[in-house]
């Protein structure tokens, strides 16, 4: 029987069919993922829209898209005054669409009553008034912080020793700012600072800066609560600075608006807030034009001493004008209105605009 030898490729041709078949179940069984190869093109693309969004986001608040008319009241002509002062010369209200007069009306009680009253769109504010207004029916509140800290002190005549405050001022006279103002409250704290009582004293209760003075240095009170400038000069005539308030969190002013205008522009409201934003920055960072917005509004003319007065304020401006509960809550505990008292920090502040502002991360580019 002749046998017939079989090709040899078709052996092979069978192995290599089998291995074939053998790795496509492997590789179907198998768990791993399988792996998108990425797209760099459109990876690009994602990120650069990203970037963009970020940008838009940090370019802050429109200006109001017609110009509107501000009457806005400020308190007092100390330098803490400044981010509304620099606010309205250096163009910030103007860029954001606000043609702003500033009004002088002496002490935050006046200004909240000529706020209720209508005379004025938003003023510079204190706890304690806006507080008491809302017991009588006047709805305000308060909408971002202009200063948290206080560049105030307690200065004494010339018989009054830092180390025996409470036996020199017992039975004497503490001259402040009106009834209800942070001046007021400050002697308040004061007293209690030193182990005394407000029975203990008395409080003479004046509204401008000058006729305060004036009268300390006439000998009608023993001590005086008082800012710079005005504590600069009473240095140079050698009365002595015997408490310094700046460890406090005093929400020394805010800006407020009756609630029904706010909630009718709140537009408004948040291109106030920017213009003081950009004012802050501006006071931290340009030193010699703020120095002579300061020497316009407070009349100071004494360079040296203006650069002093600047100087010595700068800690008070917050880089970001949220209103933090101790700062308002200073207030609150130390009102003589048991209502006001019983109020929350809620029932007078919405900052909810700089928290928006914020949170979006045009604060940090406005302030870097």
């Amino acid at each position: 029987m002749v046998k017939v030898a079989r090709p040899r490729f078709n052996i092979l041709f069978l192995l290599a069919v089998m291995t074939v078949l053998v790795l496509s179940g492997c590789g179907a069984s198998s768990s791993e993922p399988v792996q998108d190869v990425p797209d760099e093109e459109n990876t690009t693309e994602s990120e650069q829209q990203a970037e963009e969004e970020d940008a838009t986001t940090a370019q802050g608040p429109e200006p109001l898209e017609s110009e509107v008319e501000l009457k806005i009241g400020f308190p007092t002509q100390g330098a803490s005054m400044l981010p509304l002062w620099v606010a309205k010369d250096a163009g910030f209200f103007e860029k954001y669409g606000i043609d702003a007069e500033l009004v002088y009306i002496a002490g935050t009680p006046k200004v909240q009553e000529v706020l209720n009253g209508g005379g004025i769109e938003a003023g510079l504010v204190g706890v304690d008034p806006v507080g008491k207004a809302k017991v009588a029916g006047h709805e305000s509140v308060i909408i971002a912080s202009v200063a948290d800290k206080v560049a105030m002190y307690v200065y004494g005549t010339e018989d009054v020793d830092e180390a025996t405050l409470q036996d020199d001022l017992k039975g004497e006279t503490i001259i402040t700012a009106a009834e209800g103002s942070l001046s007021h409250y400050l002697a308040q704290e004061f007293v209690a600072t030193i182990g005394l009582t407000n029975d203990d004293v008395e409080y003479l209760h004046m509204g401008g800066e000058g006729d305060r003075t004036a009268a300390f240095m006439n000998g009608e009170g023993k001590a005086l609560v008082i800012a710079p400038p005005t504590s600069f000069k009473l240095d140079t005539l050698g009365y002595k600075k015997v408490f310094d308030f700046g460890e406090l969190d005093v929400l020394l002013a805010g800006i407020g608006m009756t609630k029904d205008y706010y909630e009718e522009n709140p537009d408004v409201a948040k291109a106030i807030i920017a213009a003081l934003v950009e004012a802050n920055n501006e006071i931290l960072t340009n030193k010699e034009d703020t120095i002579e917005i300061l020497m316009n509004w407070t009349g100071i003319d004494d360079p040296e001493l203006a650069e002093k007065t600047y100087e010595a304020n700068l800690f008070a401006i917050p880089n970001k004008p949220l209103v933090s509960d101790a700062s308002v809550e200073f207030f609150l505990d130390r009102s003589d209105s048991e209502e006001v008292r019983q109020m929350q920090v809620s029932d007078l502040v919405d900052d909810s605009i700089v928290q928006e502002l914020d949170e979006t991360g045009w604060i940090d580019s406005v302030m870097d």
